[in-house]
């Protein structure tokens, strides 16, 4: 599947921070009003190219919980300033259904250098489709022979998505391995990257937009 994260080239925020294998995070729980200005920063900006524009406003944090919303006007993506490479992260979640047209959520990890894509790789460990919120998909984006945008993909895993659950993903040299509440699905073993990339969830303009989509995150946990 072609990635939408190539946008990322043209927005007018850049995340930064210490390439490298960092050490484990404090858990970031989102009891505050607005992000962590240290530790994330939210995209805003127009991309002439994809007509994608990226609105840090719909990126809130309120109640314990940061949410990601878009809709017609905007769509939303939230990166960390930290750069690691491998480790751990799981994220407490839910998505709210039925879902709009035209929408995807993804996390995934994106290479600390926006030009070095997909040289760098790209993991996509939750991408989802599905309006009704009850499957989601997972890539691993390189280059190919041709230098060229390619991946492996892992297939669909089925869950009430609309329920919280703990979506993970485990990055070490030899692995990638996503799972879903503890339970591992899919490992990949090839293509996989091996310097520094950060965490970024988004909501993803895949085609023409009808309604909205929101995803709610309650926490999430990094360990180098």
């Amino acid at each position: 599947m072609k990635s939408w994260l190539v946008v990322v080239l043209m927005l007018l925020t850049a995340c930064s921070g210490d390439a490298g294998g960092s050490p484990p995070q404090a858990p970031e729980d989102f009891d505050g009003s607005a992000l962590d200005a240290t530790r994330w920063v939210a995209y805003n900006g127009f991309n002439q190219a994809s007509g994608e524009t990226w609105q840090a406003a719909q990126c809130t944090v309120s109640d314990g919980l940061l949410r990601l919303r878009a809709d017609s006007s905007g769509i939303c993506g939230v990166a960390s300033r930290t750069q690691r490479t491998y480790g751990k992260t799981e994220v407490r979640a839910r998505f709210p259904a039925p879902a709009g047209q035209g929408l995807a959520p993804v996390f995934l990890y994106w290479p600390e250098h926006d030009a070095d894509w997909p040289q760098a790789g790209e993991i996509d460990w939750l991408e989802c489709y599905d309006t009704s919120r009850q499957s989601f998909g997972s890539w691993i984006h390189y280059a190919g022979p041709g230098g060229g945008d390619d991946s492996d993909y892992a297939g669909d895993f089925r869950v009430d998505m609309t329920q919280w659950h703990t979506y993970g993903v485990e990055w070490s040299p030899s692995q990638v391995r996503v799972s879903v509440d503890g339970q591992v699905w899919h490992v990949y073993s090839r293509h996989l990257p091996t310097g520094p990339m950060h965490l970024v969830f988004q909501i993803n303009r895949i085609g023409p937009v009808t309604g909205t989509a929101e995803v709610d995150i309650d926490w999430v946990h990094e360990s180098g």
